[in-house]
């Protein structure tokens, strides 16, 4: 399994169209096959301050994920709507739930 954890800091004046393209990426991201969850989350003492936490069955599927059309475009329709990103990845080999 792979884990992405994104941390994106919006531009206030366009957060609310971020937020509008973020909500528009998750109905066809949780459709992917290696998609196993795909959500995001505003700080609280930050709502500008947005966090993408996404599982993915194999590194491949993420990668397919970046090469899906609507990953694409909401690439380049968001670029003018964020400050800055930072982005990681995690290989679990293995978890527990609690």
């Amino acid at each position: 399994m792979v884990v992405l954890v994104a941390h994106v800091h919006a531009k206030s004046e366009f957060l609310n169209e971020y937020l509008t393209e973020c909500n528009a990426m998750l109905a066809p991201s949780r459709a992917e096959e290696a998609c196993i969850t795909y959500d995001f989350f505003s700080k609280p003492d930050d709502p500008n301050y947005i966090v993408f936490v996404e599982e993915w069955t194999t590194a491949k599927g993420l990668e397919d994920h970046f090469a899906m059309p609507h990953f694409k475009r909401f690439v380049e329709v968001t670029g003018p709507y964020v400050e800055e990103v930072k982005i990681r990845t995690y290989e679990v080999s293995s978890f527990n739930d609690l």
